[in-house]
């Protein structure tokens, strides 16, 4: 990721999350991309763990104050589409946020041997993570799942 998309996902997020926060959310990713005809803004949020998942009109309703905020303050000076959206029953953990964010959630690791992990991400530490009762090397998770479907 070029390093102006990053500097710009960390303005986003310090805008955002106390819209977030103040509406009862919680923060899990944020993605601008940008380049070609155009920029894409996608935030993805939840309600906090143990209480349920998030509601399309809830997230219309979040994703109209974050698009006033956004007017506003005006931190995106190309033309750009803002996606509000839950983060998904099946979705790719990539960023420590959303590792640390699916604690207590259901998991599959697809390991670098072959083997999938599956249960729930219990404990998250530097170099290894708790699923389902197994401490996993991270360097040896190829990718890491939500698998709440």
């Amino acid at each position: 990721m070029e390093e102006r998309e990053k500097a710009i996902e960390k303005k986003i997020e310090e805008l955002a999350e106390p819209i977030i926060k103040r509406m009862g959310y919680e923060l899990v990713d944020i993605e601008f991309k940008s380049g070609g005809r155009e920029s894409y803004l996608r935030i993805f949020v939840d309600r906090p763990k143990g209480k349920g998942h998030i509601t399309l009109k809830e997230i219309v309703a979040l994703s109209n104050e974050i698009s006033i905020m956004l007017d506003v303050e005006d931190p995106i000076k190309e033309r750009y589409t803002l996606e509000v959206s839950s983060p998904g029953l099946d979705r790719e953990l990539k960023k420590e946020r959303e590792i640390r964010w699916a604690v207590g959630k259901k998991v599959v690791a697809h390991m670098d041997d072959g083997r999938d992990i599956q249960g729930r991400l219990e404990k998250v530490e530097e170099d290894r993570l708790h699923i389902g009762g197994r401490e996993v090397e991270r360097s040896r998770i190829r990718k890491l799942r939500l698998n709440e479907v």
